[in-house]
């Protein structure tokens, strides 16, 4: 059996089992359930509703917490089978979710890339209810919906210093470390990749842009460079939605949020929240 119902565009699912009986049934069901929204299965504990009989009995396990699916590799355990197979990309590399646009390319989930192609839309369909600003994902929203509640609920546990976003904390705790584990044979200095470094020693610049012919040493330098001439800016913050064309500039923005000004100033002892503001300062020694 073919299902047939539509909006404006024919559905092609087809149907087939052992009688035309039940056949036809399983067609009935699909229409109701795909076409028309009908959700039949309703979870007793929360009242969330779901189309199919699956769906419900997978999200039963929010509720008890049960994760029978388990990673061989790694030992993380999902529930359900669909959430494992994602998982496993982490593992092989596999990045089945690529921008048409920038061709950046995801490996966890549809909804990552739904969620960055509305950046290059400028789509933000997720509304405060406080103060009226947009954003292009929930998440974002919820994130922002911290600052009017005052909850802080990502807490470092070097200094206790709590903050309203992971990809804050992320940021503070770069100040505990260094993150670099590599050392340079030839100068000694310190790198959080052992082969990037290697280049600006040798001069070579094998990545050019095809739109000015600026050379780089890094491909991810070049990647940069091109947003000079596209305009493109991809990193939005989460707090407060500004956006950057480059990664390290948003967080540099992040620390007027946290309040962190790590850059200090060795003759008066002032502090700042970047090395620009750092460099830029006329420096009045303390008395």
């Amino acid at each position: 059996n073919l299902c047939l119902v539509t909006g404006n565009e024919i559905c092609q699912n087809m149907f087939q089992t052992k009688t035309k009986i039940l056949n036809s049934q399983i067609v009935d069901i699909h229409q109701l359930t795909v076409h028309r929204g009908l959700k039949p299965f309703t979870c007793s504990v929360c009242g969330k509703a779901f189309s199919q009989h699956s769906g419900l009995k997978a999200h039963l396990r929010t509720h008890t917490g049960e994760r029978p699916h388990t990673c061989e590799q790694c030992g993380n355990s999902f529930s359900s089978r669909s959430s494992l197979s994602v998982h496993h990309r982490v593992h092989t590399g596999e990045k089945g979710f690529t921008c048409d646009t920038c061709g950046k390319s995801f490996s966890v989930q549809r909804g990552a890339l739904l969620v960055h192609e509305r950046s290059h839309a400028g789509v933000k369909p997720f509304s405060c209810g406080e103060c009226g600003k947009n954003f292009s994902s929930s998440t974002s929203l919820k994130r922002h919906e911290l600052a009017h509640s005052g909850q802080r609920p990502h807490t470092c546990e070097e200094c206790g210093k709590s903050f309203t976003s992971a990809q804050v904390l992320k940021t503070h705790l770069q100040l505990h470390g260094d993150g670099k584990p590599f050392s340079c044979d030839v100068c000694g200095r310190g790198y959080s990749s052992a082969n990037l470094h290697v280049r600006t020693h040798s001069g070579e610049k094998p990545f050019i842009c095809e739109v000015c012919g600026k050379n780089f040493s890094v491909s991810q330098n070049l990647v940069r460079h091109k947003r000079v001439h596209s305009g493109e800016k991809p990193f939005e913050c989460s707090i407060c939605s500004k956006r950057f064309s480059q990664n390290n500039n948003l967080k540099t923005h992040l620390l007027v949020h946290t309040g962190n000004r790590p850059f200090t100033c060795s003759t008066c002892s002032r502090s700042f929240s970047s090395r620009r503001s750092l460099r830029e300062h006329k420096c009045v020694p303390a008395e």
